[in-house]
């Protein structure tokens, strides 16, 4: 089931350019459309975003962290029960590759959220691939948000 749920994720399109302030890069490495919808502390919060690898080999995004927590990837499922979330040990995104997390499919998880997540806030994190941390910022939009707007830039 993981790999199925990786193996739909990977998207074969090449790397776009951006240039907008809501990207985090590293070493051909990049994060960006980091979302979440906004969340009351205590709950847990979906994060969505883009990652792409412009550097020459795969690597693996493994999590993320923000205020000293970290972040589980997870995988969407349909069980017996009905909806659920499965941790992954992590995520690979090919060299070349842009890979989407997205709402009933992918997501990092933050369980039991310290903070409010108020609709336009940001929260700094850090985004792990590979070898590499990538420093961002979760833009929180409207609580039914499936990650941040497109508004106001162009890719």
């Amino acid at each position: 089931m993981r790999l199925q749920l990786m193996a739909l994720a990977l998207r074969a399109c090449p790397a776009l350019a951006e240039t907008d302030s809501h990207l985090a890069e590293a070493n051909g490495l990049r994060a960006l459309h980091v979302g979440a919808p906004a969340t009351a502390k205590g709950n847990d919060a979906l994060i969505y975003l883009d990652v792409e690898n412009t550097f020459g080999t795969q690597a693996v995004l493994t999590g993320c962290t923000a205020m000293d927590q970290r972040f589980d990837l997870v995988g969407f499922t349909y069980g017996a029960a009905g909806e659920a979330w499965t941790a992954l040990p992590g995520l690979p995104v090919l060299a070349g590759r842009e890979v989407m997390l997205e709402p009933k499919m992918l997501a990092l998880r933050w369980q039991a959220i310290s903070v409010d997540l108020v609709a336009g806030a940001e929260v700094k994190i850090k985004v792990t691939i590979g070898t590499e941390i990538l420093h961002g910022d979760i833009k929180n939009g409207a609580a039914n948000a499936t990650g941040q707007s497109h508004a106001g830039h162009s890719h």
